[in-house]
């Protein structure tokens, strides 16, 4: 590629793909809310293109472009796996690099025998984004496209909310296959061009466009041809993504119902609280902390916001003036919320709940571009307060003065599991200890069945019993007394192993890591068995 040379006119290209990409990145969308400034009429000044060239100076990443049509020939091979269809040729590609990682690569095609500076220039106070008589291809992959980014932002282009006219989803027969297209119309320099744009998976795209009354259809059928042989299995090649797709937060079924219209959101996020508590709320495994919340005086409602990746009892606290119009605790291990009235909305989930679920997120930072995504689908709003550390005995939320009360409504007893439901990890091991299910196995057990295995296999016992010795630690090896089902949870570093007499069944329940080793036949089953 040449870095150095650039015509004027290649300029005029540079410059505007440079502000396409200054939108893209400088946004977050890499590529897709780059759409909407070539659907428009392109016709900036130059002094603000250089305005808003000098604001993002410091975050532009490096940049290359090439005129060569060989090379943009392999662009496009890396771009949609596809060569430019017959009669066309590369007119320009670019890409832009950061920190030696290629965030987006744009490559045009034109009729073979075009001068790209007929399409794409830098003029007048102007910068040319034209296909006049001829039909123009553009083939783009952004390696970061982030895919619930991409949806929303194709869904906006249907639907207008940030174009200028809707795009029209429709099929075009190509390759044997139906390729979900979206196809519009827009005025250009006194023209009427048409427009279809082709989504891919992973950040690709596909766009053309031309004159109304003289697009080159074969070449678009010819294209889309080849990029269904390439992608057979594409989600986005073959299907429409509608604006109902995108979120509505008074729709969306994981959010707080019957919230007031003003409120501000603020979240806690922990990865486990800060106070150990001697209970289980699930059957994870997972040992359960308390965290502690205290909510004052605020300029608005507030909608708490409080994410866990541990099982975590919150305890919230509330002064007089408080005005809590909500709380929502998601968790990957269950989230339980104490201290507050029954009368405020609360809505808990967990990743526990199945596939049916609604998804755990959990923010790590106040930059969390994905969990402040799914805040704006189940509110229709952003994150107003982030806390993820806290300066005192507990988070502060608002102007707290005198002491906070805590309703006996939702007490700690009311969140830990009934006393008949098996708790997970430990706690259900030292269950089934206590209710003489099992008993710890004796160094002597062990070795009985280490002696007898070794002998069946012809192997020497020091040597067998090195081989088993990581299942075998203090305090991991149980005899199993009566028929039992094992708790959840022991799994990993958390795995126990059982000696099953004669005349005894192996476990039911989840199996886990777990090894079984059974005194009849020294046979071993389960996780580890060499």
């Amino acid at each position: 590629m040449d870095r150095s040379s650039i015509t004027s006119r290649e300029r005029g290209g540079a410059i505007l793909w440079t502000i396409l990409a200054i939108a893209l990145i400088a946004g977050g969308y890499y590529g897709y809310k780059a759409l909407v400034f070539y659907r428009a009429n392109v016709a900036p000044a130059v002094a603000e293109v250089s305005k808003i060239a000098n604001a993002v100076k410091s975050v532009m990443p490096s940049y290359t472009v090439t005129r060569e049509p060989g090379e943009i020939a392999s662009q496009l091979q890396s771009v949609l796996r596809i060569t430019p269809p017959d009669g066309y040729e590369g007119a320009f590609g670019l890409a832009f690099e950061a920190l030696g990682n290629k965030l987006l690569q744009v490559v045009a095609l034109a009729p073979k025998g075009v001068p790209a500076s007929q399409i794409f220039e830098g003029g007048n106070n102007e910068i040319r984004f034209n296909p006049g008589r001829h039909t123009i291809f553009l083939a783009a992959i952004a390696e970061r496209g982030d895919p619930d980014e991409m949806r929303e932002s194709i869904a906006k282009l249907v639907s207008g909310h940030a174009a200028s006219a809707p795009l029209t989803p429709t099929f075009i027969e190509a390759g044997g296959r139906r390729v979900a297209a979206y196809v519009g119309t827009a005025q250009n320099y006194g023209a009427t061009n048409r427009m279809v744009f082709v989504f891919l998976d992973d950040g690709r795209l596909l766009h053309a466009v031309g004159p109304a009354d003289g697009f080159d259809d074969a070449a678009l059928e010819r294209t889309l041809a080849a990029i269904v042989a390439a992608h057979p299995a594409n989600a986005l090649l073959y299907a429409h993504i509608s604006p109902a797709s995108v979120a509505k937060a008074a729709a969306d079924p994981c959010g707080i119902p019957g919230l007031p219209g003003d409120f501000e959101i603020v979240v806690v996020s922990v990865y486990k609280g800060s106070t150990p508590l001697d209970i289980a709320i699930d059957k994870s495994g997972h040992d359960v902390t308390r965290e502690d919340v205290v909510v004052g005086v605020t300029p608005r409602p507030v909608v708490l916001l409080l994410m866990g990746y541990d099982p975590i009892v919150w305890n919230v606290g509330q002064t007089a003036d408080a005005n809590i119009a909500g709380v929502l605790a998601p968790g990957y291990h269950r989230q339980a919320v104490i201290g507050l009235p029954k009368a405020v909305p609360l809505v808990t989930y967990s990743s526990e709940g199945g596939p049916n679920a609604c998804r755990y997120f959990r923010a790590e930072s106040a930059n969390d571009s994905a969990a402040a995504r799914r805040v704006r689908e189940l509110f229709g709003q952003d994150i107003g307060t982030f806390m993820n550390r806290k300066a005192g005995v507990h988070f502060t939320v608002g102007e707290v003065s005198g002491e906070p009360s805590y309703s006996p409504d939702t007490t700690l007893a009311s969140v830990a599991l009934p006393g008949n439901v098996m708790p997970g990890g430990q706690r259900g091991i030292d269950r089934l200890v206590k209710e003489k299910a099992i008993r710890p196995a004796t160094e002597e057990e062990v070795s009985a069945w280490i002696e007898g295995a070794a002998r069946r296999k012809g192997l020497p016992v020091a040597e067998y019993r090195r081989n088993m010795e990581w299942r075998l630690g203090r305090n991991r090896v149980y005899v199993a007394l009566t028929d039992f089902d094992l708790p959840a949870g022991l799994a990993g570093a958390d795995a126990r192993t059982f000696i099953i007499p004669p005349g005894t069944s192996r476990p039911g329940g989840p199996q886990g890591h777990c090894t079984f080793l059974a005194m009849e036949g020294y046979q071993c089953y389960g996780t580890g068995c060499s």
